[in-house]
């Protein structure tokens, strides 16, 4: 037995599988080079959500907010850039410089420019229609329009402006933005409006075209006219078909468009008198879309959705007379552009306040009719006395001013700004559109006046070697008489609205008046 045991052989011993290390080696290889994958996928996919791709995967696990609407007073901070000042930044960069820039400005529009410390860059000035297209699921934008616009002091800048807008809403901004209407953006006291720049392209006869997104979402009205929209931040993004939203046929389609509308409606020669001047035809305002607050201050701003729509005042039956008949307000969900008033329609935007019942002092049924619009007044009272005119109003004719008014102020509390010599002017001619707070000072004479407006030169030189300033007035004043000279100092400054340089090298300065008379 010990034989046996002595005798045990390890080499008879049945053989170990063996561990296969290598195997092992090449699997935990593969897991590493796996997890990096995915690492660096990690940090493309949220690095680059305009990828469309990126984008789909990113709004599929929810990590990634549909635009949103901010407030005046929260939007993100940024520059605001004449369309001069706006052509000289990017018309600089060369092709891959332009791609990489706009990579950035639509990430930081998807990400709703919370993941950036530049600031956002902002388009200022006055632009003119060239022609609307409606937006469609295949664009970025689903649902909406895209209005294509020339700068009118720079034609060398093209914009888009993308108003996103409910389906329903679509038939109203078309009417409303028609070729040859104006639209000003703007960033003074007065109005504030931010249309952020989101892709820039380079088109082939020099020329810069740029995709602008109103980021407040506001809602707007035509300044002459009736009718008023609401837009709404997308709730998603079709990344596919990328940026510009008009391009090669749309584009060509709508400067043949504009063309057309030009040669019918030629430009103002820079030789005709001035507007208000003796002599000069009266000027027809032009269609201007103006952006409109709907929302009381202090009230917190839906980031998704539609504004509330305008309030319209309700009329108040009065005993005896029929109730005028009121123009329909638009709403933000169906929008219809409606005629001009004429003077048989009364068109209300305000809501008045309410009143206490017992305010109202109903009247009694007895009462003599009030004389309604087209009635002759009566011409004996209710006891049967003749009734005689006592004095006949005489209509001032140099208080006409279309009903042109704005605030105005005593001498010495209008709001802090800078005052400027008329020298100082000059040199604002070649910025572009004025987009702060500026007075004017200076001593003037007056070479011609109107029922409205009026037109200065520097007293202390001779015509031909001072600029123009075309004063506006409001609704009430007087304007001085031709040959007047007076001293405006800066406790009664004019505020300046606009400085042009014409084809002839005369700057122009238009300013209005804001002081109490």
């Amino acid at each position: 037995m010990a034989d046996d045991f002595y005798g045990y052989d390890e080499d008879e011993a049945e053989p170990k599988g063996r561990d296969n290390l290598f195997l092992w080696t090449i699997f935990i290889l593969l897991l590493i080079g796996a997890a990096f994958a995915c690492w660096m996928g990690s940090f493309y996919v949220f690095g680059h959500p305009e990828r469309p791709k990126s984008y789909a995967l990113l709004k599929k696990l929810h990590k990634i907010e549909a635009p949103m609407r901010f407030e005046v007073t929260a939007a993100p901070p940024g520059e605001f850039l004449t369309p001069q000042k706006l052509y000289e930044r990017f018309s600089k960069f060369t092709r891959l410089e332009l791609e990489n820039e706009n990579g950035e400005l639509i990430r930081n529009y998807i990400r709703n420019f919370k993941e950036t410390k530049k600031l956002v860059t902002y388009v200022t000035g006055r632009y003119e229609v060239m022609d609307t297209y409606e937006l469609k699921p295949t664009d970025m934008f689903p649902s909406g329009v895209v209005t294509l616009a020339q700068a009118a002091d720079f034609p060398q800048v093209i914009i888009e402006q993308v108003y996103t807008a409910a389906p329903r809403t679509v038939p109203a901004l078309r009417a409303l933005l028609q070729t040859g209407s104006e639209f000003r953006i703007q960033h003074t006291n007065d109005r504030y409006d931010c249309s952020a720049v989101i892709h820039a392209e380079r088109l082939p006869d020099g020329r810069m075209q740029f995709t602008l997104v109103p980021i407040l979402y506001g809602s707007y009205a035509m300044a002459q006219g009736t009718g008023t929209f609401s837009l709404e931040p997308p709730p998603d993004l079709n990344m596919v078909p990328g940026l510009p939203v008009i391009r090669a046929q749309m584009f060509q389609e709508g400067l043949h468009k504009y063309t057309t509308y030009r040669h019918d409606h030629p430009l103002a020669s820079t030789e005709a008198p001035a507007p208000g001047a003796p002599g000069a035809p009266a000027a027809t305002p032009k269609p201007e879309l103006v952006r409109i607050d709907t929302i009381e201050p202090g009230k917190p701003v839906p980031e998704t959705g539609a504004l509330p729509p305008v309030a319209v005042a309700t009329p108040v039956p009065i005993p005896g007379h029929a109730t005028p008949k009121l123009i329909a307000s638009a709403s933000p969900a169906a929008v219809r552009a409606t005629p001009r008033a004429t003077p048989t329609q009364i068109t209300m935007i305000a809501t008045p306040p309410p009143r206490s019942v017992g305010a109202i002092t109903p009247l009694p049924a007895t009462s003599t009719p009030l004389p309604t619009r087209g009635t002759p007044p009566p011409m004996k009272s209710p006891d049967g006395v003749p009734l005689q005119p006592f004095v006949t109003a005489q209509r001032d004719p140099t208080l006409s001013n279309n009903g042109a008014t704005w605030r105005t102020y005593a001498p010495g509390s209008a709001p802090p700004a800078k005052a400027m010599s008329l020298d100082d002017v000059g040199a604002l001619a070649d910025r572009g559109e004025v987009n702060e707070r500026l007075y004017l000072r200076g001593e003037f004479r007056v070479t011609a006046s109107g029922t409205s407006r009026a037109v200065l030169r520097d007293a202390t030189r001779p015509d031909d070697q001072s600029p123009r300033i075309v004063v506006e007035y409001p609704a009430g004043a007087v304007p001085p008489q031709e040959k007047e000279r007076f001293v405006r100092d800066a406790a009664r400054p004019y505020l300046i609205n606009d400085v042009r340089r014409g084809a002839d090298g005369v700057v122009t300065i238009y300013v209005k008046e804001i002081m109490n008379q």
